[in-house]
């Protein structure tokens, strides 16, 4: 089981991870200001560190105007990429 947290800061994030107790995908607002966000980006990869072996983190940032189907789909295929973590998946908006 995946548990997916929306975090609001960096703050947010770390608890939100360590809370879940288990793989987490986390979604990314692209609404929130630029810098807690690139916080948050950054912190992905070092948070799996952290977490492996046991735990996979990963992200997914979606661009404003995103089709929730698109956001759907790249977490559903994190929840199944049992050796992806680390990462953080870019969604934009369709063409």
């Amino acid at each position: 089981m995946v548990a997916t947290i929306t975090p609001r800061d960096l703050a947010s994030l770390e608890a939100g991870v360590a809370s879940a107790g288990g793989d987490v995908t986390v979604l990314l607002d692209s609404a929130l200001p630029p810098v807690p966000l690139a916080a948050m980006r950054a912190a992905i990869g070092p948070l799996a560190v952290e977490q492996a072996p046991t735990r996979r983190i990963n992200a997914v940032a979606a661009d404003t105007g995103a089709h929730p189907d698109d956001v759907a789909a790249a977490c559903a295929w994190l929840a199944d990429a049992t050796s992806t973590t680390g990462q953080v998946i870019e969604i934009s908006a369709r063409g």
